[in-house]
């Protein structure tokens, strides 16, 4: 799973990325054109904690996220040429954007447009995600109408309606992840990977006097993240930095000082999951307690191709039992005795938390 973090310059996005990967790279610029940071972060789950105690295994093994810091994006939409040459490709590997919005005031730090207005920041980027996918389609659209117009072929066909559907959108400024597409559309524009397709979660960065204000904030901007491909959520992006370079004791009592029950980041890989339909099983032995990352919605022999593409070949049943019934009895024995492990087939929709043992012969 990979999130793309972007927003303009000084709204504190690389503070944001250096806090959540532990990185130390440099603010408020980028030392290249394009550039991008890239950072693996591992995903707290007190779940594998508990299969530690009941299984004692050699290895522990976390979900992993990867963060990228993006250059490029200024809020500007009337230079064509520079969405090929400033906003770099890699964007387009992210499966979900976080947009960090500036909304904290720092008089030594002073924003690009002149003054702080997050409801201008966040229509300003959307607008250029729209427009950097409208010249894509419109570039697209013109080899393939001039094939067309060639040599008829009804394989275009298709991806000439969808084209044009995505044109008649973004040309509304409205982004493509409003749309519905079917099945299909969504197989013939995959590869494009385009921009405002991506679910969207606005991060508003925010200071440390206004924390005990989040809730608040969160429903002022609210209105700019409904429907289910978008999420929002408030961090202080130089709060959780600093938390960050403390021990656990210090930690915690500046924290407490600060009336923060809950970090930052934890809040945004929760809203992270839920933006892409993900949720984790887990697997528990001698060997490895280990967290698997997978759509919501994926069946049994799928999950089990996951940790090896030979299990889904040759999948034969899961034996499963519920995070929390284990929990219970810490013992897989007990949880086998009281009923709670059972064997699942081929239909099996895996729930987030799911312990399984995956039987299979190849």
């Amino acid at each position: 799973m990979i999130l793309g973090i972007i927003g303009l310059p000084q709204s504190g996005k690389t503070t944001l990325f250096n806090a959540i990967c532990g990185a130390r790279q440099e603010t408020g610029g980028f030392t290249a054109a394009g550039e991008v940071h890239r950072g693996m972060v591992k995903v707290p789950d007190e779940r594998l904690d508990v299969l530690t105690e009941i299984y004692s295994p050699k290895k522990i093994t976390h979900a992993e996220i990867e963060w990228m810091d993006i250059a490029g994006f200024t809020g500007d939409k009337s230079d064509r040429q520079r969405v090929d040459t400033d906003i770099p490709s890699a964007i387009r590997e992210a499966d979900a954007i976080a947009h960090v919005v500036r909304a904290f005031e720092d008089e030594n730090i002073l924003h690009p447009s002149g003054s702080i207005d997050p409801v201008r920041d966040i229509r300003m980027v959307e607008e250029e995600l729209i427009f950097a996918d409208l010249v894509l389609v419109e570039k697209r659209l013109e080899r393939v109408n001039r094939q067309v117009k060639v040599s008829p072929d009804e394989k275009l066909k298709p991806e000439k309606a969808v084209l044009d559907r995505c044109l008649e959108q973004l040309g509304e400024e409205k982004p493509l992840r409003d749309l519905d597409f079917t099945t299909e559309e969504a197989k013939i524009i995959k590869g494009f990977q385009f921009l405002s397709i991506k679910p969207k979660m606005i991060v508003l960065n925010i200071g440390e006097s206004q924390l005990s204000d989040r809730k608040a904030i969160i429903e002022k901007y609210g209105s700019f993240a409904q429907g289910e491909h978008y999420a929002i959520e408030t961090v202080s992006a130089r709060v959780q930095m600093e938390l960050g370079e403390l021990d656990d004791e210090d930690r915690e009592m500046f924290m407490a000082d600060l009336g923060i029950t809950e970090s930052a980041f934890d809040r945004l890989l929760k809203k992270s999951y839920e933006l892409l339909g993900v949720i984790s099983f887990l697997t528990g032995g001698e060997k490895e307690v280990h967290a698997w990352t997978i759509r919501t919605g994926t069946k049994a022999p799928q999950a089990a191709g996951v940790i090896h593409k030979d299990f889904e070949k040759g999948f034969i049943k899961a034996e499963v039992v519920a995070f929390d019934k284990l929990a219970e009895v810490m013992s897989e024995a007990e949880a086998k005795k009281r009923g709670w492990m059972r064997l699942e087939g081929k239909e099996y929709v895996v729930q987030d938390g799911d312990v399984i043992i995956f039987r299979f012969n190849v």
